[in-house]
């Protein structure tokens, strides 16, 4: 009974948040969304991510479809750390921008001298992981701190510490399932509990991602009420 409802509880949560990854993807259909560098980024990450874990929901059986599923999470696991440094990278200005494109460069060809020195792996699968694990939540980290030094913010600071924390979460939660599933040897006797955590920490920061998005493209700015009009205005009562 206990696993009945165990795996109906993983299935329902599974779907969930499958779903939600494309929900920021939904959000560039906003013109002032599709204006903003970061979010463009941050959308077209989402989507792959839905698309990666689409085969989960069991919609494709078909031997092409699997073979280019294979191709997807290939590329997704090249791209996904050079998309999010490059988020966060058009999130920032000046100098802080400048090094992290660099960091982002460094990156991409450490992923290309592995790649070239021992091939495509599971040894080179799980250097590119746990580099790019790291990275990011050092600069989800920073983000968050630079955001709380300051005392006020604009509206898209305010949205993006939603996606800082959203990612923080992800890939917190992602470093535990990585060292269980890398480090320790029992991990193979816990897989349905390392894949309900990583499709709750999937919805979680999707939700959260899809609310900081929805805090700058669909709330309306107020406008300040206008002045009232002084005595010696062209256009008073005097005048007349």
């Amino acid at each position: 009974m206990k696993t009945g409802v165990y795996s109906a509880l993983y299935v329902v949560i599974s779907n969930i948040a499958i779903w939600l990854c494309f929900i920021p993807f939904l959000f560039l259909g906003w013109k002032k969304m599709r204006q903003v560098g970061a979010y463009c980024i941050i959308g077209f990450y989402w989507l792959l991510n839905g698309l990666v874990n689409l085969p989960d929901l069991n919609i494709f059986s078909s031997s092409t479809a699997h073979y280019w599923q294979e191709m997807l999470v290939y590329g997704y696991n090249l791209a996904e750390t050079p998309l999010i440094l490059l988020a966060f990278a058009f999130a920032i200005a000046g100098k802080s921008r400048r090094q992290l494109l660099l960091v982002t460069a460094v990156f991409i060809a450490w992923e290309a001298f592995l790649i070239g020195w021992k091939g495509y792996d599971n040894s080179t699968r799980m250097l590119i992981t746990g580099s790019g694990l790291l990275l990011i939540l050092a600069c989800c980290i920073t983000g968050l701190l630079q955001y709380v030094k300051k005392m006020e913010h604009t509206r898209f600071e305010n949205s993006m510490v939603f996606i800082y924390a959203a990612l923080l979460f992800d890939y917190g939660s992602f470093l535990i399932i990585y060292i269980f599933a890398h480090i320790h040897s029992t991990a193979n006797a816990n897989g349905m509990d390392s894949f309900l955590l990583y499709h709750i920490s999937l919805l979680i920061s999707a939700a959260v991602t899809a609310m900081g998005l929805w805090s700058y493209g669909i709330r309306k700015t107020h406008r300040r009420p206008m002045a009232p009009l002084r005595p010696n205005s062209r256009y008073s009562s005097s005048s007349s």
